[in-house]
């Protein structure tokens, strides 16, 4: 009985069967190309790969890499990475120009921009270099020429024609079909991700001057922060700072990718580079030395830009804490100062209660002896006496009765809003 599997288990096994070169005879020519494409593109590229297409005898497509091939020889493989596609066709030496110029047609149409387009000529005697470089208009003294695996060796000058594509020529060696397919993979993706990796250092470019002056206005704004006197500014610095570092995460946005796909592509390279065994050959510019000369110097610069642009980052927020105990300590200062005044106040206020309380015992006891008055001369006027001293005395004591009555019961209604509020 077959175990449960994770449901990542096929997806893994698949993953580590992509991007398989198919074998290479040994004299023979192909044509890469590697092509970033954006993502809204992605479906155009779907079209082109399911719609109409050269002749095939055989095409297998599946969701990130496709195959074909013909009974000529011909061969077809696309990949698609994260940001672009790589597509290949191998033709046999023998292969007529009119056979291979619809399949070289539909691949040069592709959709993205070329990042690397590459003819490569794999020749079985490596006597006949010198003839096919003059053919292919390279400069031999100029080529990169070294030893690989299996005994082959590459000649190149990694420049560009007309046509749009450079040219690498590689002996074939004493291999097998599909391990010279191998080698000839290891080399083209050191290229393409060396290519790929110098992207970044376009990007440095770019950015580089806003980095600069955004390094100079923070260190002006520093500088008056630990110069400013005047706790009112401190706002129109706190807003610029503010603005500083909305720009920085501008330049970080728009470069985060790129160099950390710089890293990325700059380790592979030296991984395929190392795994490529490269030896020099005498009095010829090696392999490893034209690789290493621009790529891990553009490497370090992508990698030493990304610290720097972190590094501005700490220090605007070191800056902005300055400024943040700076408004802090106003705000303590003034809260301190209203508290004080507060206190000069409720004491004022205390003061003012009493007086009104020894005033009120003085209103008091003048409206109670005129109380007494009432009653004292109701009392004198009876039985015979002025009726209305007689009424007012009579009506003194209830009247005294009801007001405390009503406000008694006021009393009560007030404190049971504030015990319902309290609950």
């Amino acid at each position: 009985m077959r175990p449960d599997d994770h449901p990542l288990r096929q997806w893994a096994v698949d993953e580590m069967h992509l991007r398989r070169f198919a074998p290479v005879p040994p004299h023979c020519e192909i044509f890469q190309s590697v092509r970033l494409i954006e993502a809204q593109d992605r479906d155009r590229e779907d079209r082109m790969l399911i719609g109409d297409k050269p002749p095939f005898d055989e095409w297998r497509l599946a969701s990130r890499d496709a195959t074909g091939s013909h009974a000529g020889g011909i061969i077809f493989l696309w990949e698609r990475h994260t940001e672009a596609s790589t597509l290949t066709l191998i033709f046999p030496h023998e292969c007529p120009a009119d056979v291979r110029a619809p399949y070289i047609a539909w691949m040069e149409q592709w959709v993205g921009s070329v990042v690397r387009a590459t003819r490569v000529f794999v020749i079985p005697d490596q006597d006949e270099v010198n003839n096919i470089s003059a053919a292919k208009g390279m400069d031999v003294s100029d080529q990169v020429c070294s030893d690989v695996n299996g005994g082959i060796r590459i000649w190149s000058d990694f420049s560009l024609r007309d046509d749009g594509y450079g040219r690498l020529i590689v002996s074939a060696g004493n291999v097998s079909d599909a391990e010279r397919g191998r080698i000839v993979q290891r080399l083209q993706e050191l290229g393409n991700y060396r290519n790929l990796a110098l992207l970044g250092l376009s990007t440095v470019q770019h950015y580089g001057p806003q980095a600069d002056k955004l390094e100079e206005e923070l260190s002006d704004h520093a500088d008056r922060v630990a110069r400013m006197q005047d706790s009112a500014q401190d706002d129109r610095l706190l807003q610029e700072l503010i603005e500083i570092s909305s720009r920085l995460e501008v330049i970080r946005s728009a470069t985060g990718f790129r160099l950390s796909a710089t890293a990325a592509y700059a380790d592979v390279a030296a991984d395929r580079l190392q795994a490529l065994e490269v030896r020099p050959v005498p009095n010829r510019q090696s392999l490893a030395e034209f690789t290493e000369r621009r790529l891990v110097p553009a490497a370090r610069t992508c990698a030493v830009f990304t610290d720097r642009l972190a590094r501005i980052a700490e220090r605007i927020s070191r800056v902005m804490h300055t400024l943040d105990v700076r408004v802090d300590t106003r705000i303590k200062a003034q809260n301190l100062i209203l508290t004080k005044r507060m206190e000069r106040s409720i004491q004022l206020q205390f003061r003012l209660q009493s007086l009104i309380e020894a005033l009120s015992v003085i209103a008091a006891a003048y409206y109670l002896i005129g109380l007494v008055k009432f009653l004292v001369a109701g009392a004198a006027a009876w039985p015979f006496g002025s009726t209305t001293d007689l009424v007012i005395g009579a009506i003194t004591i209830p009247a005294i009765a009801a007001i405390y009555a009503f406000v008694r019961h006021s009393r009560g209604n007030v404190l049971k809003e504030e015990d319902l509020d309290t609950d």
